[in-house]
């Protein structure tokens, strides 16, 4: 983890974000919190969701507890407040609410462990990372796959992503599908949106461009169960398609079919959060179809958990090493090693 830790500690905020549930997430945000303990970093700590608790509320499997040290920034509902070990002292409440009731900020008077329940919206989260970032360094939001909003650039700097034997059962599909994720995540900006074209995408919008000429507003609720028409607004002169939403399988295919015809189609989303398109559709897709976005994410990192629930165990050592020789300058670790 000393690779990784060092990487870290550049950012003001980081959001661990799992590939599912029993990934390590809750293991990974607890190492980052002793290593930044050891070297007189502040933190504090937030969630998408709710972690911390002592078994899970779906699977009622147990599940690690949180430990944060005295000093310590945390943002979390009202309810949670007295379930951790932690001597808190409640500084403010933010006025902003979750399922469980209102979220309050609060500082650890005594080490111990918490339970976290932070913003589920993304437009919550956002003043709530940014109150945190006033009362400690290095601010980590435990968030995961299906609540990936916590990795979107315009809420955190940089993402972590864990991975494990949960999602695949051998090491080369763990492997395969962490570097799917990894080029999601990963994907590079397009570096020569116009200023409308931005402001577009930030909007939500879904459309069409060209080299020269307007946006073309493409008149759909939402592209996500791809309507044909998408294609009609797509031409060799208005080959860039455009969305502020979200990129799923069944658009990807739409795009698919309609690049034979458009070979210079190009694709850009607003950020890599919003892509929702498994594997072999995907690299079916990139193939032929650069797709690109307006907010790059900022890889830290990978952590990987060689151990899943049903207690199945894979070469920690092997997923380390290969993954690191797959992806090059990026740190890879397990923080159980």
């Amino acid at each position: 983890m000393n690779a990784l830790f060092a990487r870290a500690r550049r950012y003001r905020s980081i959001a661990v974000v799992g590939m599912g549930k029993n990934t390590g997430k809750t293991v990974t945000v607890n190492s980052l919190i002793a290593k930044a303990r050891e070297a007189g970093i502040s933190v504090g700590l937030t969630s998408t969701g709710r972690d911390g608790e002592d078994e899970d509320v779906v699977s009622f499997r147990p599940k690690p507890p949180v430990f944060l040290p005295p000093g310590a920034a945390l943002a979390t509902a009202g309810p949670c407040l007295g379930r951790g070990s932690a001597g808190l002292e409640i500084l403010e409440a933010t006025g902003l609410t979750n399922a469980l009731g209102e979220i309050y900020i609060a500082r650890v008077q005594e080490e111990g462990s918490v339970e976290v329940s932070g913003p589920e919206r993304m437009a919550d989260l956002q003043p709530v990372l940014a109150r945190l970032q006033q009362l400690a360094s290095l601010v980590l939001v435990d968030g995961a796959m299906d609540r990936r909003s916590a990795s979107a650039p315009s809420v955190s700097e940089g993402t972590i992503l864990a991975t494990g034997a949960v999602i695949g059962g051998s090491t080369e599909e763990v492997i395969r599908l962490t570097l799917h994720a990894v080029e999601v995540l990963g994907l590079p900006a397009a570096g020569d949106l116009s200023l409308p074209e931005i402001e577009f995408l930030a909007g939500g919008g879904v459309g069409a461009a060209g080299t020269r000429g307007p946006i073309v507003t493409i008149p759909v609720a939402t592209a996500v169960d791809a309507p044909p028409e998408i294609a009609s607004y797509l031409s060799p002169q208005c080959n860039r398609f455009l969305t502020g939403g979200a990129l799923s399988d069944p658009l990807a295919e739409l795009l698919w079919q309609a690049s034979w015809k458009i070979p210079s189609l190009q694709v850009v989303v607003w950020d890599a959060t919003r892509i929702f398109v498994e594997p072999g559709r995907w690299q079916r897709l990139t193939r032929r179809v650069p797709v690109r976005v307006a907010l790059p994410i900022d890889l830290v990192g990978i952590t990987v958990n060689p151990f899943s629930p049903e207690g199945r165990r894979l070469p920690g050592n092997e997923l380390v090493r290969d993954l690191k020789k797959m992806l090059p300058g990026l740190p890879v670790a397990d923080p159980l090693a």
